[in-house]
């Protein structure tokens, strides 16, 4: 059947510090508040309902909200009947063994590394994942972004991973975004699992020095030496170019050349395959501030210097479309 939807509402679920959200928007105008359900009661059955009418509107050809209407994920398309949850971000708390210093959850944390205050209750998301399982809500070939703060100091995640993992029939497909301070032999086996998986570490520079102006930790060569132990063991299912590492453009901190340069070494030295350029967008969503052109400038030069130097490269889609409006607002138009 054709109508204007997108993937979110057709099979999407987030799980966010502060609330269930069926709109997956990184940036741009803010979500449709109905789409956002507290971690309160039976927070999983008034979701579901949402969701639903959401969808039964779509078909009538009623979109959800106005913001729909400019919202670049929204298609009008051919949309088949299974409604079964494809993409799951789970992001619900904020737990970290870093302080970056371009968090998007600063102004919930306040800069400390502990959570749960501040509109962020804590809810145990295992109960959760088993009933999607139980309801056969969940597509066999869905895919999981998760991330956290880092996800490898959640304590459900060890078990939620293998209850994943494990399941027959399904093709289960990971972006596991991690600091890369801790070593996780699960997120390995996701490797294994699925192609489609990566392991995405943030370095964000290419010295010590500035690691630890950034990240408030001084663990540099833990994450290098980390990122090799990904690349070995993913070597042994040949996916090698499954271990990303990411530089992320933060204005007056790490945007020079040479640090670029010098990250870019370190990765080619140590047999990195796949790296990730991109800009500093994720606390503008919290907290809105002014485009910097030089992120522009510095992440073209990023992605040239990584073709010259015959990486794989990933980004964002969107990226181009804040860098040529200025604007971290993906809705408006070109």
């Amino acid at each position: 059947m054709s109508y204007k939807c997108c993937k979110y509402i057709h099979g999407g679920i987030a799980f966010r510090h502060d609330a269930v959200s069926l709109c997956n928007k990184l940036c741009g105008t803010k979500r449709y508040e109905k789409f956002n359900i507290p971690y309160t009661g039976n927070f999983y059955e008034k979701f579901i309902e949402v969701r639903e009418e959401a969808i039964e509107n779509c078909k009538k050809g009623i979109l959800p909200h106005e913001g729909c209407l400019s919202c670049p994920y929204v298609e009008d398309k051919e949309w088949d009947d299974d409604t079964r949850f494809r993409e799951i971000e789970i992001t619900h708390w904020v737990h970290c063994n870093c302080s970056c210093c371009y968090c998007a959850m600063l102004p919930v944390t306040k800069g400390k590394k502990t959570i749960f205050k501040m509109n962020s209750p804590y809810v145990v998301l295992l109960p959760v994942i088993k009933r999607l399982l139980k309801e056969n809500r969940l597509h066999p070939n869905a895919f999981f972004s998760i991330t956290g703060g880092e996800l490898t100091m959640l304590k459900e995640f060890p078990d939620i991973m293998k209850l994943l993992l494990k399941q027959p029939g399904t093709s289960y497909g990971f972006c596991l975004q991690t600091n890369g301070m801790k070593y996780e032999k699960l997120l390995s086996k996701a490797i294994e699992k699925d192609n489609r998986t990566t392991i995405v570490i943030s370095v964000d520079a290419g010295s010590p020095e500035l690691f630890k102006l950034i990240k408030k930790r001084d663990t540099f060569k833990d994450v290098i030496n980390n990122l090799k132990h990904y690349l070995k063991d993913a070597k042994k299912c040949g996916r090698e170019d499954k271990i990303v590492s990411k530089y992320i453009i933060v204005p007056n901190v790490n945007d020079k050349k040479e640090e670029i340069d010098k990250w870019i070494k370190i990765c080619k030295d140590i047999g990195i395959k796949t790296l990730q350029p991109s800009i500093e967008f994720c606390s503008q969503v919290v907290n809105p501030g002014t485009f910097k052109e030089s992120q522009g400038v510095l992440y073209h030069y990023m992605k040239n210097q990584i073709q010259a130097n015959g990486f794989k490269m990933i980004t964002y889609d969107f990226l181009e479309t804040i860098i040529n409006n200025k604007s971290f607002d993906i809705t408006i138009k070109n």
